[in-house]
């Protein structure tokens, strides 16, 4: 009974110091670089803190592998999906060109370009059977979140955060060919 004594202290301690740990190393994920931004010879370097206070927008969307059509229609489930619109990123840019393309590129060095459409939301939506919709947009986002958690808990093998590209707004679905993972930087490229 008296060592248990002696030992309860130590155990409350122990406990403490690996709350602290555990909270500290959050935090750091959080305050570490996620993202860079690149125009020329300005550069931006955002966390995922960065990233929240910019803006935090949620829709939910899916994707269609266009590839295999007509022949078969593979769509994947609804998942909603928190992070940044791609806009709000590009709009304090200082001397942002009129007319540019962005490139974004995965920790991969996998590289998607994207036009001025496609980040403004002007994509083919489909329907549940593969069948353009017309007068339908979306909302380009780079994701931190996917239904609710970040990347960094549920992506444990880095496969898909710590951003992803994904349309969004209510339930859209869209090319596979427009989502892309783990995206580390954005460069603006003039057109």
């Amino acid at each position: 009974m008296t060592n248990r004594r002696v030992l309860f202290p130590y155990m409350i301690v122990l406990f403490v110091i690996i709350a602290m740990t555990v909270g500290c190393i959050e935090e750091n994920e959080k305050d570490e670089t996620i993202l860079t931004v690149t125009f020329d010879d300005y550069t931006a370097e955002y966390s995922l803190d960065d990233l929240e206070s910019i803006d935090s927008y949620t829709g939910s969307g899916r994707y269609i592998k266009t590839k295999l059509l007509p022949d078969s229609v593979v769509i994947t489930d609804t998942v909603s999906y928190t992070g940044v619109r791609m806009y709000k990123i590009l709009e304090d840019i200082p001397n942002l060109p009129d007319s540019y393309n962005i490139s974004v590129v995965s920790s991969d060095d996998w590289e998607v370009t994207y036009t001025m459409d496609d980040i403004e939301g002007n994509v083919d939506i489909y329907d549940d059977v593969g069948n353009i919709i017309q007068n339908a947009t979306a909302v380009m986002i780079l994701a931190y979140k996917e239904d609710g958690q970040y990347y960094s808990k549920i992506d444990q093998d880095g496969e898909t955060g710590p951003l992803r590209v994904a349309y969004v707004d209510d339930d859209v679905i869209t090319s596979s060919n427009l989502w892309s993972k783990m995206v580390v930087t954005v460069e603006i490229i003039s057109i």
